[in-house]
């Protein structure tokens, strides 16, 4: 084989590693700095992730993170959430499944569109009124969707 041949495998090779190494990194770069205009500065920011088998889960989970056999690890989380009254809090929320949604009536939220796989959703609200309020999903979404909630505590 030819020297100069080699050399441009080589390139090729190089560009295609590269493309494969940054895409996904430039990507998620992109995103976060996307997430931060969208979010005001002092909003207490938190992460749900909806999973029809397990529930509301804390934080950002991918869908193999949550894959399970045994039917005892099945249990829905129930996460809670705990801001001051007069906060602005901002929820991201995201689906590792399937389409779900979400309610905080006490609050006026409501995410009837759907939460997508793969896509965050934004809520925005101002934690007005003391107390504990729950959410939950509104789109039924598997077996285990009826306990499919959190709590949130709003401290005065």
């Amino acid at each position: 084989m030819p020297r100069g041949r080699k050399k441009l495998e080589y390139m090729i090779l190089f560009l295609v590693l590269a493309t494969l190494t940054g895409l996904p990194l430039g990507l998620r770069a992109y995103d976060r700095k996307v997430w931060q205009e969208k979010i005001p500065a002092g909003a207490k920011v938190f992460t749900l992730t909806g999973n029809a088998e397990r529930g509301w889960i804390s934080g950002d989970v991918h869908a193999f993170e949550v894959l399970s056999t045994a039917k005892h690890d099945l249990i829905a989380e129930r996460p809670v959430i705990t801001v001051a009254k007069g906060d602005l809090v901002v929820l991201r929320l995201r689906s590792s499944d399937v389409i779900h949604g979400f309610s905080l009536k006490d609050f006026g939220v409501f995410i009837t569109d759907g939460i997508h796989p793969g896509k965050s959703t934004l809520v925005k609200f101002i934690a007005d009124k003391a107390g504990t309020f729950t959410f939950s999903c509104n789109a039924i979404c598997g077996a285990m969707h009826e306990k499919m909630q959190g709590t949130l505590i709003v401290r005065a």
